[in-house]
């Protein structure tokens, strides 16, 4: 989020709309006003965000959504 590559936009359907906009609306390719995010561009992203997913799941499922 410091390098504003990810957007929080909620459930809400207008925040969506909203958020969806932002990114039709974005320079893309050599013109591309975001820089891309240093810790994205190793080859092992997707592995090290299953492993950050599964890691809170309990802990959301407990302080989230009060489930044990």
């Amino acid at each position: 989020m410091e390098e504003a590559s990810v957007m929080m936009v909620g459930l809400n359907p207008e925040r969506i709309m909203q958020g969806l906009l932002v990114l039709e609306r974005q320079k893309r390719g050599m013109d591309r006003t975001l820089r891309p995010v240093y810790d994205y561009s190793m080859p092992n992203v997707s592995d090290k965000v299953v492993r950050i997913i599964i890691s809170y799941t309990d802990y959301i499922k407990r302080t989230v959504w009060s489930e044990e």
